[in-house]
């Protein structure tokens, strides 16, 4: 039986010591840039959270997981786990395969029906 392929979203959410936080930043920033081209990357995106500066989201969109796996083998992966270091603790990870995806014409959809009930 064959495997089938989704799309795979990743999350991490990392709280960074505040004194490391500009390295953290830096590093990340640095990974994720070269990230982007890897075959089978969609997107990579940091954010902070609004309330506690020091606390940071990276989300990852992969074409499926066969190439996710393949990133994770590489030396970036490796150097990313390395700045952990600068991390309060490890990273929660999170990891969703995605059968389908929607935009906007979704909610548009969704909110339609709901008025013309």
């Amino acid at each position: 039986m064959s495997r089938v392929e989704h799309m795979i979203v990743v999350t991490f959410a990392i709280s960074v010591l505040k004194s490391k936080r500009r390295e953290f930043i830096q590093a990340v920033s640095g990974i994720l840039a070269g990230a982007s081209r890897e075959a089978g990357c969609i997107n990579h995106h940091l954010s902070q959270d609004l309330q506690d500066e020091n606390r940071f989201f990276v989300s990852q969109s992969w074409e499926n997981q066969s190439q996710l796996d393949a990133y994770w083998r590489s030396e970036r992966v490796g150097v990313f786990m390395g700045a952990f270091h600068l991390m309060r603790r490890p990273p929660a990870v999170k990891i969703h395969a995605v059968s389908f995806t929607a935009g906007i014409e979704a909610v548009k959809a969704a909110r339609a029906s709901n008025h013309s009930e």
